[in-house]
């Protein structure tokens, strides 16, 4: 892999890192103060759908969330193989057999980064495309309040406390 696209991956992989960490939103919608009464809210099924679905975009957010970790981690070692690799060509003329075979595995190793990023970010990217398009659904669909009551019920029969 060249160093041009070991950076431009490092790029594409930056702007993935500012991607803000998933939002706790059965913690958020049971924040939420109920809504007074006489007031639009949720039926009592709504809600409870609207916080099974919490729960479930939790437990999606979160392993998107260590799934860029990992591929934070991954780049940021080939990034350091491949500044180490570029420090040593220089002075491989110098090295002995078990340093020619040493500078051979940082650059195999850097390889099999390369591809893993190629096929890992891609895939995370769709993810991340299909976790936000499911929030903003949830978002739009549970956006109206619910009565103390009705929380207090669904809470119970979902074993929330």
């Amino acid at each position: 892999m060249t160093r041009s696209s070991v950076l431009a991956i490092s790029a594409l992989l930056l702007a993935a890192g500012v991607a803000h960490a998933a939002r706790p939103l059965l913690a958020e919608m049971l924040a939420r103060a109920p809504v007074a009464s006489g007031q639009p809210a949720l039926s009592a099924l709504a809600l409870e759908a609207c916080l099974r679905k919490a729960g479930e975009l939790d437990k999606t957010g979160t392993a998107i969330d260590f799934e860029i970790a990992a591929i934070d981690r991954e780049t940021a070692e080939a990034m350091f193989l491949e500044n180490r690799i570029n420090a040593e060509i220089p002075m491989l003329g110098d090295y002995d057999e078990p340093g020619l075979n040493a500078f051979q595995q940082r650059v195999i190793r850097h390889e099999e980064l390369a591809k893993k990023f190629k096929a890992e970010f891609p895939v995370y990217q769709q993810q991340k495309k299909d976790y936000d398009a499911a929030v903003a659904e949830f978002d739009r669909d549970c956006a109206r309040g619910f009565t103390a009551s009705d929380l207090g019920a669904v809470k119970a029969t979902l074993g929330i406390k």
